[in-house]
């Protein structure tokens, strides 16, 4: 552990030092950036990798966290149907621009997902803090 820990240390340092010389770079006007952006998208890519790796790792090695993992999935996977059985397919209009059935019918779906997902979470934090003040 203690192996990782100073090799994932290293690769902060080297991480932090590549960034300060790019953004050197970039203040010295002999770069236009484009060093700065590849990097930020290797940097996501490469964290997007690393955390989806060890999500699934820690879903295969606990049992109990991958059955919440799939109730919770599952859970979704219903409100975005509901939502999306929900929302219209009207074409509309915005100026210029046309917005066709199948657009229409995504967008209604996420705003359907959002809103009721908000409520959902609103209502959670009263929820608990009105549990959490009748117990004090």
């Amino acid at each position: 552990m203690k192996s990782l820990k100073l090799i994932l240390t290293i690769l902060v340092a080297v991480i932090a030092l590549i960034g300060v010389i790019l953004y050197v770079m970039i203040l010295s006007d002999k770069s236009t950036g484009n060093g700065m952006i590849v990097a930020g998208e290797v940097l996501v890519i490469v964290t997007a990798a690393l955390a989806l790796f060890f999500g699934l790792k820690n879903l295969a090695t606990n049992p109990q966290a991958l059955k919440k993992s799939l109730i919770s999935l599952a859970v979704f996977a219903i409100i975005g149907i509901l939502s999306y059985v929900s929302a219209s397919e009207s074409p509309t209009q915005v100026g210029e621009i046309s917005i066709d059935e199948s657009t229409s019918k995504l967008v209604g779906t996420g705003i359907y997902m959002f809103y009721f997902l908000a409520a959902v979470a609103i209502l959670a934090m009263v929820g608990f803090g009105i549990k959490k003040s009748l117990n004090k």
